[in-house]
């Protein structure tokens, strides 16, 4: 494998970029694409929160944040390509902006650590998360167009319908948290220790 540490500064800053660039993008290539035997009743794995996950590790909330608006504006131009304005409501830059500032909060107080049972456990939980954040901004854009009661309505299909997805969700997210965690992990913390911030 190769020494990370024997790197001009500017080789490694520029090969860390492409391994963040290409990381990202085949997490989100992998978020709208469905494999056989890689999802359950239509719900795939959330490759987006997994990524999250990993990358917020060991950085500050500010890095979170800021990874969590980018990809999430490229999945709203994924998901939604001329439907809607560039930062409408919903978006998924709020849910992928909590998943990566929980995940910064979470391992500053200890309730996770870096390494790859802790972080399915997180991909799991922030998973769940992720859809929560995502379903009650349909709510309450359903809400704030229609009357209340079918306000209260979409807030049983949020409770109801949609647990299972979230469920679902977690549960292959948890599952295939191996596949990113190892190598992005293994990546980072030797560029972390190339430039002397372990």
């Amino acid at each position: 494998m190769m020494n990370v540490a024997n790197l001009h500064p500017f080789a490694r800053n520029v090969l860390n970029a492409v391994a963040i660039v290409i990381s990202a993008g085949l997490c989100l290539v992998l978020s709208s694409t469905r494999f056989p035997g890689m999802e359950i009743l239509g719900v795939g794995p959330s490759w987006l929160v997994m990524w999250m996950v990993v990358w917020s590790l060991r950085r500050s909330m500010m890095h979170a944040a800021t990874a969590g608006i980018v990809l999430g504006l490229i999945q709203d131009r994924m998901t939604f390509p001329d439907a809607i304005p560039l930062g409408t409501i919903p978006s998924h830059v709020l849910s992928l902006t909590t998943v990566g500032v929980l995940t910064v909060w979470l391992e500053k107080n200890r309730y996770i650590e870096d390494e790859p049972i802790p972080a399915s456990v997180a991909a799991f939980l922030l998973a769940i998360v992720c859809e929560l954040v995502l379903g009650f901004q349909y709510l309450f854009s359903s809400a704030s167009n229609q009357p209340l009661d079918i306000g209260f309505d979409s807030f049983n299909y949020l409770w109801i319908d949609r647990a299972i997805v979230m469920l679902i969700a977690a549960v292959l997210s948890a599952l295939w948290m191996p596949l990113i965690y190892f190598p992005l992990h293994m990546w980072w913390k030797r560029v972390f220790a190339a430039m002397k911030l372990v």
